[in-house]
């Protein structure tokens, strides 16, 4: 019997477009022994399955599909799977893979669904999902492990009265340039390096749009490197980023604008790669994660923490399935490791 797995897509966060991107590539990469059944969720939170041609994802035509029928992920774990709501029939599903980038997909609110469902998910659990979305909750856990990291501050809308004095606090605690990003949201949307005080009022404004937490960040010249990880410790080829941007924002991850990626390395030595997957196994498991993650570093003097992703992008240009790649496993085997891990960690629970 082949195995019913169950593909997500889109979804309510400004990552959506990320995910229609993601998907294609994992769709057309997937093994032919699934039995796929699409998923594709709008920005407004409508959930569809989908049966058109994986050609009309990326750029949104799948939602204009006259066969779409909505449906519902029940959470009666007899059902186990979803209710087409116009059939007024169930599908059942034996695993569920979420290619859900940012809110409402990899901060625990898919993970928690499949957990009441009892469905296999290809997802680190609830726990891990939410700490891992919040900036500042990871800062704190990676802390207590002793990972190094930048010197941050976590702020609360509330804290923002008073713009000027925020920035010489800021000024004086971190130095210039800082950075600015939101504590839950990922592919840089609403980071900014700030130079100066009208940066600042900009950057700031900016990434309050985006959530009512934002991290303001000491700055670390050097490289981004980082490495993929699954199961319980498998790490992939360390990668290394080099831009000739300012930073490692929106345009650089996914239109390939001026962007250079190493894998293996080019200007790091075998230590400092040795460094960077025994942090990233060190915040992965600190975190409770056992299925995928990406973790994420500075290289300077010395590597320093960033962030971890637990559903990292999986477009064809992408780091994680670059940094496996490197390891020498392919996309397609890739695919099949993870989905694996998450049928076989279902059976023992």
């Amino acid at each position: 019997m082949s195995i019913k797995l169950a593909v997500l897509f889109g979804g309510q966060s400004h990552e959506h477009p990320v995910s229609l991107m993601s998907v294609t590539s994992v769709l057309n990469n997937l093994d032919k022994k699934y039995d796929i059944y699409m998923v594709g969720i709008t920005a407004s939170g409508c959930w569809y399955h989908y049966s058109g041609p994986v050609s009309d994802i990326e750029n949104g035509d799948w939602e204009k599909h006259p066969d779409n029928t909505e449906i519902i992920l029940s959470t009666n774990p007899e059902h186990h799977g979803f209710y087409e709501i116009e059939n007024n029939k169930y599908v059942y599903v034996h695993v569920i893979l979420p290619i859900l980038h940012g809110r409402n997909g990899e901060d625990g609110t898919i993970q928690g669904l499949c957990q009441l469902a009892n469905i296999p998910c290809v997802s680190c659990d609830l726990t891990s999902s939410a700490m891992a979305m919040d900036k500042e909750f990871t800062h704190l856990i990676a802390e207590s492990y002793g990972v190094p990291m930048a010197k941050y501050v976590a702020l609360h809308r509330r804290d923002y009265h008073n713009p000027d004095e925020l920035y010489d606090r800021l000024v004086k605690m971190l130095g210039l340039p800082f950075y600015v990003k939101p504590s839950k949201e990922g592919s840089s949307f609403g980071a900014h390096k700030i130079s100066n005080h009208e940066d600042f009022v900009k950057g700031f404004d900016d990434a309050f749009k985006y959530d009512d937490k934002i991290l303001a960040e000491e700055f670390i010249s050097g490289t981004e490197v980082g490495c993929g990880i699954m199961g319980d410790d498998t790490v992939g080829e360390v990668f290394e980023i080099v831009v000739e941007t300012e930073m490692y924002g929106y345009a650089e991850k996914y239109d390939g604008y001026k962007t250079n990626i190493y894998v293996p390395t080019k200007n790091l030595s075998k230590e400092q790669e040795e460094e960077v997957k025994r942090l990233s196994k060190v915040v992965y498991k600190a975190l409770g994660c056992d299925v995928l993650g990406r973790a994420d570093f500075f290289a300077s003097d010395r590597i320093i923490f960033n962030e971890i992703n637990l559903i990292p992008g999986f477009t064809s240009h992408s780091l994680y399935p670059a940094s496996f790649k490197g390891a020498g496993m392919d996309y397609t085997t890739l695919l099949n490791n993870l989905i694996d891990i998450a049928l076989k960690r279902g059976t023992n629970e």
